[in-house]
């Protein structure tokens, strides 16, 4: 070998650790890389379980303990606020509120309740059948999602503005109403959240709205209860200022809802073929030619009546021989225009007098009308309001198990039962025949229970209030505090006690007509402010939850 092939120890050595040196170079690289590696999977492994933990905090955090609920604002009015806890609550409150309607009209026409809206199927698979809906609202659950912040707000205002007018103040038996409501509710949920094995907090915010507290549900009960009862209120004193002036003013403003006249009346009804239930044996110019007849024969109040039974069909006949049917009283133009427009200009032309007779078609009816003037057009100058009291002799008229009596037994009855009526008011008037003794006596001896613990007071009785017609009559006649009377009804004997009356019926009229304009306008003026200046914080947050009250109310449908 060459000299120069030959490797002395020395060189062997070298080569021996740049090999070293190189391997341990290429490890460190593989090191570094599998530590950076390692490094990166533990990253990667610590955010998942990161995010794993922060997916669940927010579920819990939203589902479990609502905190976004009732921290994060929901819309804002002014400087007013809603958080997501007090939009749920009047989400849920516009829901419950359609369905308590939809049952109401159900009760009074039944199968109808659904077609406004069915408490059976799913909000957002019904559409909104309102004519004021907001825009962008086409189905129920547009309308409760939308519509809630604009609730909170108008309840919250009304509620404020309670607070700050010194002059408003529950009465006590407000107060005692809101707080046998808020007591009565109390003890449901209690024994519901007990039921259901869950705290009330988390019961309330089920059912209720998410979020909510049971110290923040009953806050929200009381602002909705507080407001209306101070709309109420408003109604009640907005025209207690006014002048006699300003209800003269009303009254020549709206004649045609307010001036009364009386009418007899009787009509000829003719053949329709459009009516199916129009069996008039009359073609339409034999019943004019049959109402112009009857008019000519008319001489006076007492032979209208008499020829309403003569020209009466055979089946009408006993119904006509009932004064109140040909007889109609306190009619308002704007009613009677409904029927007939020359009719109802006619009957309040002011050249009409008592004995005025004619003959009209009513085409909506398919007849025609005989009219005679018992009472021309004017104001109505009977008794406003009135408070009276009275004692109940009540007749029966089934026995104990809801049969009805026989007329010979019922006849008994009201004859056994104005004895006694006559008995007790002689022996009142024989004692200090006082208002306070006559409250004392009721209290010990009437049949109607629901007036027996005030004495038998009923207040501010008048025209529309729903009484038995005579004893509505009575109560509206001229009388002077004190007077007593015995009034018969299908009950049996009322011993009557007049308390006192308020004004005359036009100018109460027109004062109550007048302060529900202002408090219409005030209600009305607040709820437009409150439309105008709302403002959604975050549409897709506000989504969100509304589609959670969504799906919580088909979940208790079972849907």
């Amino acid at each position: 070998m060459a000299n120069n092939e030959i490797k002395t120890n020395a060189e062997i050595y070298r080569e021996q650790r740049k090999e070293r040196i190189a391997k341990a170079a290429k490890k460190k690289t593989h090191a570094k890389r599998d530590k950076a590696i390692g490094i990166i999977v533990k990253v990667i492994c610590v955010l998942v379980a990161l995010g794993f933990v922060l997916a669940f905090t927010v579920n819990a955090l939203t589902r479990v303990f609502y905190v976004p609920q009732k921290l994060i604002t929901a819309a804002t009015y002014g400087d007013q606020t809603l958080t997501f806890a007090e939009y749920n609550y009047y989400y849920m409150s516009l829901y419950n509120q359609a369905c308590n309607l939809s049952q109401q009209l159900d009760s009074q026409y039944s199968g109808y309740g659904a077609t406004y809206f069915n408490t059976a199927a799913d909000p957002a698979e019904q559409n909104y059948p309102g004519e004021d809906a907001p825009e962008g609202v086409k189905t129920w659950a547009d309308y409760f999602k939308v519509m809630a912040p604009e609730r909170g707000f108008l309840m919250k205002t009304l509620y404020n503005d309670a607070m700050n007018n010194k002059d408003f103040k529950l009465t006590d038996e407000q107060q005692k109403t809101m707080d046998d409501e808020i007591a009565e509710l109390k003890k449901t949920y209690e024994e519901q959240a007990a039921s259901a094995d869950v705290s009330v907090n988390v019961y309330i915010s089920k059912v209720c709205g998410e979020g909510l507290t049971e110290e923040k549900y009953l806050e929200l009960v009381e602002i909705d209860f507080v407001s209306q009862y101070y709309l109420e209120w408003y109604q009640e004193n907005a025209a207690k200022d006014a002048t006699d002036k300003d209800l003269a003013n009303y009254y020549e403003q709206n004649k045609d809802d307010m001036e009364i006249a009386s009418i007899r009346y009787f009509p000829v009804v003719y053949a329709n073929a459009e009516d199916e239930n129009n069996t008039s044996k009359y073609t339409k110019a034999q019943a004019k030619a049959r109402a112009e007849e009857f008019a000519s024969k008319v001489t006076g109040e007492a032979s209208f009546k008499e020829l309403a039974v003569e020209y009466a069909e055979k089946d009408a006949k006993d119904m006509y021989k009932e004064d109140s049917n040909t007889i109609e009283k306190g009619l308002v133009k704007s009613s009677l225009a409904q029927l007939s427009e020359d009719f109802a200009n006619w009957t309040f032309d002011s050249a009409r007098k008592y004995g005025d007779i004619n003959v009209f078609e009513v085409e909506s009816q398919s007849a025609y009308y005989i009219a005679y003037i018992v009472s021309p057009a004017a104001k109505d100058t009977s008794v406003g309001s009135a408070d009276v009291r009275h004692l109940l002799v009540k007749a029966e008229t089934t026995d104990a198990n809801g049969k009805d009596l026989s007329d010979k037994e019922v006849e008994a009855n009201f004859a056994a039962a104005k004895v006694e009526a006559e008995k007790i008011l002689a022996e009142w008037k024989k004692g200090k025949a006082t208002e306070d003794s006559f409250a004392a006596l009721v209290k010990e001896k009437t049949d109607d229970a629901g007036s027996k613990e005030t004495g038998g007071l009923y207040t501010g009785i008048n025209s529309e209030s729903q009484y038995v017609t005579e004893f509505r009559d009575w109560a509206l006649a001229a009388h002077k505090p004190g007077d007593t009377d015995i009034v018969k009804t299908t009950y049996g004997y009322h011993i009557m006690y007049f308390v006192k009356s308020e004004g005359v019926k036009w100018q109460t009229d027109a004062r109550d007509a007048l302060a529900s304009e202002k408090s219409t306008e005030y209600h009305d003026g607040i709820y437009k402010d409150v439309q105008e200046k709302t403002e959604v914080a975050n549409e897709k947050i506000v989504d969100f939850f509304a589609e959670r009250n969504e799906n919580a109310i088909t979940r208790n449908l079972g849907l």
